[in-house]
Order: C-alpha cells, then sequence, then structure tokens
C-alpha cells in the first residue's frame, strides 16, 4: 500500500470514529451519515471492532469501547501531569538547590519527562526522555512498590535485576523489604544503585482514578545528599505532591482531597 493509500485510510478510520463518538449509530445509519457504499464502511467497522476501539452496544448500534477512552485518559494524563507539576518542580529545586525531574513508566523503564536544574555547577545532568531501569532508581522502585503482587512477580520474573554499582540491589530476597519499606514511609530512595555519585529520593503522584501517574524526583550528587539534606527534602516534597496529586483529581481513601 503506497503512503497516499495509507493516509486516506488513517482519514477515514478516524472520520468513522468521529462520527460515532457524536452518538451511537446502526450500521446503515453509519452508512448514510458517511455517505460510502455498505462494503467500504463494514470493512472499516469490522477492522476497528477487531483492533477494540469500537463495539455494539445492547440497541446494536456501534459505540466507541473501553479501550478508545483508556488512551484518552492516558493522553489526558501525559498533558495534565507536566503542566500541573511544572511550577512545583521549579519551587523544589528553589528550595532545595538540586536537580527536580517528573518521571513516568514506559513498559519496565523509567521516563524522565520534565526537569528544573539547580544553578550549581557541580550538579547531575539528566535529559528529558532519558529512561533508566525500574530496580535500581528511586522513581523506578517506587513503581515497584506500588504493583500488586502479581504484577510485580511477573516484572521479577521477566526482568533480572542487573548489577550497575556495588549498592545495586540484585536480589529478590533484598529488593522486596526495600518496597515494603517504601509503601510505608511514603518515598523511595536511590543510594548510588544506578550511577556511582548519585543519590536520588523520589515521592509518588496519583490521578483521578488512583493510580500512580508518575514521581517527583530529586537527585544530586552523593556528596551533597546527606541524611540531614533528605530530610529537609522530606517534608516540602511531600506537600508538593500531594498537591499535584490533588490538581490531578486524586481523593484519598476517606474522601478527602490531601
Amino acid at each position: 500500500m503506497i503512503f497516499s493509500e495509507v493516509i486516506k485510510t488513517v482519514e477515514k478510520s478516524f472520520g468513522i470514529l468521529e462520527v460515532i463518538a457524536q452518538k451511537p449509530m446502526t450500521f446503515i445509519e453509519l452508512v448514510e451519515k458517511l455517505d460510502s457504499n455498505k462494503a467500504t464502511v463494514h470493512r472499516f467497522l469490522s477492522s476497528l471492532e477487531q483492533l477494540g476501539y469500537i463495539t455494539k452496544n445492547n440497541q446494536e448500534k456501534f459505540i466507541l469501547s473501553q479501550k478508545w477512552f483508556q488512551l484518552t485518559f492516558q493522553a489526558q494524563d501525559q498533558l495534565d501531569i507536566v503542566e500541573t507539576a511544572r511550577p512545583f518542580l521549579e519551587s523544589i529545586a528553589n528550595k532545595v538547590q538540586e536537580s527536580v525531574l517528573l518521571a513516568q513508566y514506559l513498559g519496565d523503564q523509567v521516563l524522565y519527562v520534565e526537569k528544573v536544574e539547580t544553578n550549581l555547577a557541580a550538579r547531575i545532568v539528566l535529559d528529558v526522555g532519558k529512561q533508566a531501569p525500574l530496580h535500581c532508581v528511586a522513581s523506578g522502585k517506587l513503581y515497584l512498590a506500588h504493583l500488586s503482587p502479581q504484577l510485580l512477580e511477573r516484572y521479577l520474573s521477566k526482568n533480572p535485576l542487573k548489577s550497575f554499582t556495588e549498592n545495586t540491589i540484585t536480589e529478590k530476597e533484598s529488593l522486596l523489604p526495600e518496597l515494603k519499606k517504601i509503601c510505608e514511609r511514603g518515598y523511595a530512595t536511590d543510594q548510588e544503585e544506578w550511577e556511582k555519585g548519585l543519590k536520588g529520593i523520589s515521592f509518588p503522584i496519583f490521578n483521578g482514578r488512583k493510580e500512580l501517574a508518575g514521581a517527583l524526583c530529586i537527585a544530586g550528587l552523593a556528596f551533597r545528599f546527606t541524611d540531614e539534606q533528605i530530610e529537609d527534602i522530606i517534608k516540602p516534597a511531600l506537600c508538593a505532591t500531594q498537591e499535584i496529586s490533588k490538581r490531578l483529581g486524586y481523593v484519598s481513601k476517606g474522601g478527602i482531597l490531601i
């Protein structure tokens, strides 16, 4: 299929989705609305149904599927979280004088989607778009700590805990207590586990569906990242992530916005 035909196919597919999004329609109603022949409309509807983007309601009318709404929510989350978190990243960076990043999750990797760097000459440099393994960075361990036991076991069975430094956790028996501790205290740390000389601390951000939408990460050079520095970071960072979560629609278990 040549490129121009691909474009036409995509345009027709999205045209059908836009029509169905306006209101549920039967096959005949769609044929009339689209002013196309039955065979063409049937072919496109069959493809969209097989891909899981449309389905039929109990009146045999075509409607958008749950999969479509999930994609919509995910796209909205990606847009909302960066825009919402940016001023808080800047505020925390000014307060703690360390680089602050926003992390999200892509498959079995951490993905850094936004950053605010400190003005200090000696600082870490992590570019937006950089990825990192889940088991050896603070934001990644935060993600693993919020997985269900089944999903965590699936991850561990597929992903060997590769060593990057002498501090990397490489055994399941050592990782599980660490994840439990993260859940109990509400944040995760990286003690030079991914790169020697680099430490980090991450705090969870939740969305309106009570899912872990991302993490606010503070990273710095190990010699500056003392226990006293970490203690000074915890309260303002937790307040920031609670406010970001609130603005993303998160409601705590008690029904009170945090």
